[in-house]
C-alpha cells in the first residue's frame, strides 16, 4: 500500500493498516526551509520554492501527504483586492486592508478571478508538485472558505455585526465569495489535487454562535461542497465542540479540529455521519514550545482518542522545532507496532 493509497482509503472509509500522519493545514516551518534550502517569503510567491518547501514536509518532517498553494489562507481575499501585510521567513501574510469596508454595492465575482493574486503561481506550484510526487503521495490545496473571505473583505468585526443586523447584506457577500471558493477548489482539482481544505477561522464559536453558524455558514458550505469536483475537508480553529455536528452536515468528507475541541467526542459524532477527523496535536503550545516527549505523548493521546489522520490541530507555527514535528510519525509508528 502506497502512502497515497493509505491516505485516500482512509479518507474514503476503506480499510487501512495504520493511521496516516501529516498536516492538513499550513506548515511553513523555518526548520524545513533550512533543510530544503528554500525560504519564505520567496516560497510565498515563487512556484519552485513553494514546491520544494511543500515536499520538505514529507522529506524531512515525516508527513505522508503534501500541501500545494502556499503558506497562508488568503488566496481568495488577495484576489478580491485585500491589502496584505509583508511576509517574512517566520511571518505569514495577513489582511491589512478591507476593500469593501465602506460598502458592498460594487462587489462582484470577476470572470478572470483565477488570473488574479497568486493563482498563476499556484497553478505552476500544483503542476510542479504533482510531477514531483506522482501517485506516491496525496496532494491537497487550501484556501480560506467563503465566510472567512467575506469577513476579510469588509472587516471581521463589522461582518459579525452584520450577521446580527444586516443578514441580507451578509447573504449578498456570501453569494459572491461562494463562487470564489468553488472556483478555487475546482482549480486545484483540475491541476492534480486529491482533496481540498477550506479554513474557516472567522466562523468559529469564539466569533459566531451555533445558531448563526447554522443560518449563514451551513447552507453556503453545503452548496459549495455540492459543486466541488472532489473531496473537501473543513478546518475551523478553537473550541468547535458546539458546532461539530453542523460541520459534519456540510457534506465534507473530513473535519480538522484543534486541541481545544474534544477529539474523542468529535470522532464519535463524525463517524456516525461517515465523516473523518483530522487532528489534533496542539500547535501554539506543544509543537511550538513543548518538549519532544510532550509532542510524542500528545500524539499518542490523539491516536487513542480515535483520530483518523494524526495531524497538528492548526497551522504549524514557523519557529516550531523540527524534532517536535517528527514525534508525530514516531508516535504513530510506535502505536501500530
Amino acid at each position: 500500500m502506497t502512502l497515497k493509497e493509505r491516505f485516500m482509503n482512509q479518507l474514503m472509509g476503506k480499510e487501512v493498516d495504520r493511521t496516516p500522519v501529516g498536516c492538513t493545514t499550513t506548515y511553513g516551518v523555518v526548520d524545513l526551509m533550512k533543510k530544503c534550502g528554500y525560504e519564505r517569503p520567496l516560497a510565498d510567491t515563487d512556484s519552485v520554492a513553494m514546491t520544494e518547501l511543500a515536499y520538505a514536509g514529507h522529506q524531512y518532517g515525516g508527513f505522508e501527504w503534501v500541501k500545494a498553494m502556499g503558506w497562508d489562507i488568503l488566496p481568495l481575499s488577495e484576489a478580491f483586492g485585500c491589502e496584505l501585510g509583508t511576509p517574512k521567513i517566520d511571518l505569514q501574510y495577513s489582511v491589512k486592508g478591507h476593500p469593501y469596508a465602506e460598502g458592498v454595492d460594487n462587489l462582484t465575482f470577476p470572470s478572470n478571478f483565477l488570473e488574479k493574486g497568486r493563482f498563476p503561481v499556484f497553478k505552476e506550484n500544483l503542476t510542479l508538485l504533482k510531477k514531483k510526487v506522482g501517485e506516491a503521495l496525496a496532494m491537497f490545496g487550501e484556501s480560506e472558505g467563503a465566510f472567512t473571505c467575506a469577513a476579510n473583505l469588509v472587516g471581521t468585526e463589522q461582518f459579525m455585526k452584520w450577521c446580527m443586523k444586516k443578514p441580507d447584506t451578509v447573504f449578498k457577500v456570501l453569494e459572491v465569495t461562494k463562487q470564489a471558493a468553488i472556483a478555487a477548489a475546482n482549480f486545484a482539482f483540475d491541476h492534480g489535487a486529491d482533496y481540498y481544505v477550506y479554513a474557516e477561522p472567522s466562523s468559529g464559536p469564539a466569533l459566531l454562535s451555533p445558531r448563526l453558524w447554522e443560518k449563514f455558514v451551513l447552507p453556503i458550505e453545503k452548496e459549495i461542497v455540492s459543486k466541488v469536483k472532489g473531496p473537501v475537508v473543513l478546518h475551523i480553529c478553537a473550541n468547535t465542540d458546539p458546532i461539530i455536528e453542523l460541520m459534519c452536515e456540510t457534506g465534507v468528507v473530513g473535519i480538522s479540529i484543534e486541541e481545544k475541541a474534544d477529539l474523542k467526542k468529535a470522532v464519535e459524532i463524525a463517524h456516525k455521519k461517515g465523516v473523518k477527523v483530522f487532528g489534533n496535536v496542539a500547535t501554539a503550545t506543544t509543537l511550538f514550545s513543548g518538549t519532544p516527549e510532550e509532542a510524542y505523548q500528545e500524539a499518542i493521546a490523539s491516536l487513542e482518542n480515535g483520530t483518523d489522520f494524526l495531524c497538528p490541530g492548526c497551522g504549524i507555527a514557523p519557529r516550531s522545532p523540527l524534532e517536535n514535528l517528527l514525534q508525530l510519525k514516531k508516535a504513530r509508528d510506535d502505536f501500530f507496532k
